[in-house]
């Protein structure tokens, strides 16, 4: 239905690609299972490798309007986090993201949110590319306002953050506008 971003994107430091079962045993190590980085996420902690497995099996990459990635390091091909898009409509595109704890604050979701911003610019259909995050997440609204993300208000009871509780939080509304 859409063209979205090739299914490799190749940055200075990092690779995104798609999920294979065999990453599930570093996501779940390094994201998926930790609630300091699963907080501000719409999805609880994972219980075991186990539902890791399941989510890349079943929810990732399954439908023609969303695409995720792993961020691999270049290097050394290690699984650090997650990426991902999802188009509902021709013309705007969702990002989101989460990174493994050790490494938040070396610069790699900038990088990341570069490589995806440049993929989507090359897209003549892509009018606009917008992120929503908890009203608590200050490092999250940083790094939208740095990759040139424009608060356009706030979201009253948005979204349930399941490490937070049952009830719907306040949420931040960012887009970048790209033509």
């Amino acid at each position: 239905m859409v063209d979205y971003p090739p299914d490799r994107i190749t940055g200075p430091r990092l690779v995104l690609r798609p999920p294979i079962l065999n990453d599930a045993g570093a996501l779940f190590q390094r994201v998926a299972r930790d609630p300091e980085v699963t907080r501000y996420l719409l999805w609880a902690p994972h219980p075991d490798v186990a539902a890791t497995r399941r989510v890349i099996t079943e929810k990732m990459n399954v439908s023609d309007d969303e695409r995720t990635w792993v961020v691999e390091l270049k290097h050394s091909g290690d699984v650090i986090g997650l990426t991902s898009c999802r188009r509902p409509v021709p013309h705007s595109v969702e990002v989101g993201y989460c990174l493994g704890k050790r490494w938040w604050g070396k610069g790699f979701m900038s990088e990341v949110l570069d490589m995806l911003l440049d993929a989507l610019e090359a897209d003549r259909g892509v009018y606009r590319v917008w992120a929503s995050c908890s009203v608590e997440n200050d490092r999250s609204a940083r790094l939208l306002e740095r990759a040139g993300f424009v608060l356009e208000g706030r979201l009253a009871r948005y979204a349930v953050f399941p490490t937070m509780g049952p009830q719907p939080q306040d949420s931040l509304l960012y887009a970048k506008i790209l033509r």
